[in-house]
């Protein structure tokens, strides 16, 4: 009879071990640190590269305004003004520049407005339908560039969607949700799966 009350005793003791390690697991699987999703710049952070095109507006001087694609070389060529360097400004930034340029030679307190009139694409790879370049527009997150791109294939591991974006520091690339936002010159890559 003692021998099976240590040996209920025993168990009892394995059984409240046992918990006790899968509570302390549990709370130290919830605190492990989750690298941060990467940031998303706002469109007016956008820093301006080859193959976008801006409107430029001169209110009151048509002559000066102009719909331009931003060349190979990072400039864009405006009427009467001529090559303006436009790699790696923000609109505003571009503005300044622009109102800066036409009230020295042209038009004094000048009223200059920047609109970007089309970005540069980003690109869905991997299993997609269609895999491809799109256009970007505003608003776009993973889940709609996937539809864009015909929606998932059969083999598609729908939850591993790799991020590649160049940043001011280099190109990040990054494991990302569904949720997260597509920005101008992004590349997607849809991950198969193998089960």
């Amino acid at each position: 009879m003692r021998s099976d009350l240590i040996l209920a005793s025993n168990r009892l003791a394995a059984l409240a071990l046992l918990g006790l390690s899968l509570a302390l697991a549990a709370c130290a699987s919830s605190e492990v640190d989750e690298l941060p999703p990467p940031t998303t710049p706002t469109i007016a952070e956008y820093r301006l590269v080859e193959g976008d095109r801006v409107a430029v507006t001169v209110f009151g001087h048509e002559e000066l305004s102009a719909i331009v694609d931003i060349a190979e070389d990072g400039k864009l060529e405006l009427p009467l003004v001529g090559k303006v360097e436009a790699r790696g400004k923000t609109a505003l930034e571009l503005r300044a520049l622009v109102t800066e340029i036409v009230d020295r030679q042209f038009v004094i307190d000048p009223k200059v407005d920047i609109v970007i009139a089309r970005y540069q694409p980003f690109y869905v790879l991997g299993e997609v339908n269609t895999p491809g370049s799109y256009d970007f527009v505003l608003g776009l997150n993973m889940r709609k560039a996937v539809a864009e791109a015909g929606g998932f294939t059969r083999r598609a591991a729908k939850s591993q969607v790799l991020l590649t974006r160049r940043t001011e520091h280099g190109q990040t690339v990054r494991d990302v949700s569904l949720d997260t936002s597509v920005y101008p010159g992004d590349v997607i890559e849809i991950k198969r799966r193998w089960f």
